[in-house]
């Protein structure tokens, strides 16, 4: 009897006039939101992000290019795993981003690759050609933060994401800030970390992915639920 066909993963997949790329499932932190955590779902809209593996360069960018990169409002880097876990990917695929015309690419990160490489990463993505990151705060301080986003740097990891965003706003042009809008978690707090790092801030209410927008009723599995 023949196996059944398997399904290809999802490496590249619209939302909006965005395109996304999903390059890795590997993650530094265990937030305790994460549906992939809570649920071990791994959904946004009607796509399974789930790998099994890491895809290659190649692979990913053939995924893009077949999406279509053309009158995209951002391409950005983002799925249910850390991209800069694999950050030379990141870089490599920026650069041909740029280079085939898209105006404006995106890292979704939870902003401890310097901590993680032992140098500060940003002067190599912004060489690259990256134009704004959006960095996981999560937290007000670095307890609230460890308990909320578990790693095995614990507090530490706090002040790392700090240096990134700092390092970031020194050079790039875009970058927000946010937090998820968990139970007992004080939004004005975060805010003023955020905005005294210079980043513009984003308040993430616990129930939405990204831009995937929530219905009234009969929610899909995976959309109401938040991510890091």
């Amino acid at each position: 009897m023949s196996s059944p066909p398997t399904t290809p993963p999802v490496l590249a997949y619209p939302l909006g006039d965005a395109l996304y790329l999903n390059i890795t499932s590997s993650c530094t932190l265990a937030c305790v939101f994460c549906p992939k955590i809570g649920d071990d779902d791994f959904t946004v809209g009607d796509f399974d992000l789930r790998l099994k593996g890491n895809p290659d360069v190649e692979a990913i960018w053939s995924a893009a290019r077949a999406a279509g990169l053309a009158g995209r409002s951002e391409v950005v880097f983002t799925g249910f795993g850390e991209p800069t876990r694999r950050l030379e990917v990141v870089l490599e695929l920026t650069r041909r981003l740029k280079a085939a015309g898209v105006g404006r690419v995106r890292l979704d990160t939870d902003g401890l690759a310097s901590l993680r490489e032992g140098r500060d990463v940003v002067p190599e993505l912004q060489a690259a050609g990256l134009d704004a990151v959006s960095v996981s705060l999560n937290a007000a301080d670095a307890a609230t933060y460890a308990r909320l986003c578990p790693s095995r740097y614990g507090e530490a990891a706090y002040s790392a994401v700090k240096d990134f965003i700092r390092s970031a706003t020194a050079r790039l042009g875009e970058v927000a800030a946010s937090a998820v809008g968990v139970d007992g978690l004080s939004e004005p707090d975060c805010r003023a970390v955020a905005e005294g790092l210079g980043a513009r801030f984003k308040w993430r209410p616990y129930g939405r992915i990204g831009r995937v927008p929530v219905p009234q009723s009969g929610v899909s599995r995976g959309a109401d639920r938040a991510k890091p």
